[in-house]
């Protein structure tokens, strides 16, 4: 069934395609879409990288989590976070933009394209992009640890998308 939506449509088959091209162009990225009624509008994208766990009382390294990402029928004209973006595993995550199944991305404008959320999760994950300010973090134990811990980050410096020429055949 076609999307009511001829815009939101075009939209969502845009991005599903650049958001497959990206996967198969990332030894970071690994994206699943899930079909619902009117065209792909949920993702499950997991990331195969370094990020923080916090377990027995411990920060610990770990590499593989994994986020949804959905595209309400709104989401040309509304961004809502809470709607758009939810952090599925592992729940153990030490971060202070995460606090599952919240993250906060900052300030993100409707119709984002879905290859730029992947690659603020990315950044989030990888802590090249941390909230350290506690009136804004979701897990403030989280931000006092990260500023505390500055010259470990990023955990991941790989970029997310292969470079030119360095693919296995």
């Amino acid at each position: 069934m076609a999307h009511r939506d001829p815009v939101l449509a075009r939209f969502l088959e845009y991005q599903c395609e650049q958001g497959i091209a990206l996967a198969k162009e990332s030894d970071v990225i690994d994206l699943v879409p899930l079909y619902s009624v009117g065209g792909t509008t949920r993702y499950l994208t997991r990331f195969h990288c370094t990020g923080l766990l916090h377990r027995a009382g411990q920060v610990v390294e770990h590499n593989e989590f994994k986020a949804g990402i959905n595209f309400t029928d709104d989401y040309l004209y509304r961004f809502d976070t809470a709607r758009v973006l939810t952090w599925c595993e592992p729940l153990e995550i030490w971060h202070p933009n995460i606090r599952p199944p919240f993250v906060c991305a900052g300030r993100m404008q409707p119709g984002t394209p879905l290859v730029d959320l992947i690659y603020q999760l990315y950044e989030i994950i990888t802590y090249h992009n941390v909230e350290m300010r506690e009136h804004n973090a979701l897990n403030l134990e989280a931000c006092g640890w990260a500023r505390n811990n500055l010259h470990r980050f990023p955990l991941d410096r790989r970029p997310l998308k292969r470079r030119m020429g360095s693919r296995e055949s």
